[in-house]
């Protein structure tokens, strides 16, 4: 039925998996750096790091929404995956967004 059987996997539709596995990786790169205190110090900032988990927040919701149409479109049944990795990145941008305020309050009360 499509020109690549990968685009299908047992009656789901998977073309758009690879998008939030893409914005998970920048998540988790994000919050690694958010670990690392030199990193942390010279090249983030607050605007930083609410942009970048804005910015995949917002990219995570069109793909899982495209998804939906699609998948509704084409018959198929919809993608728990892809839901699942939505809220896994969903919650690493706000959890990244904390955990920089966090240790900024704690550097600036305590050192």
């Amino acid at each position: 039925m499509y020109t690549y059987s990968s685009f299908e996997n047992s009656g789901t539709f998977i073309l758009l998996r690879p998008m939030l596995f893409l914005l998970l990786a920048v998540m988790l790169v994000l919050f690694t750096a958010l670990l690392i205190p030199k990193i942390r110090i010279t090249l983030l900032n607050g605007f930083a790091v609410i942009s970048l988990s804005a910015v995949a927040v917002l990219v995570a919701i069109q793909v899982v929404y495209y998804h939906a149409i699609i998948v509704d479109e084409i018959g198929l049944g919809g993608d728990p995956v892809s839901l699942l990795l939505f809220l896994i990145v969903a919650f690493f941008a706000l959890l990244n967004i904390l955990l920089y305020f966090t240790l900024s309050f704690w550097k600036e009360t305590f050192c």
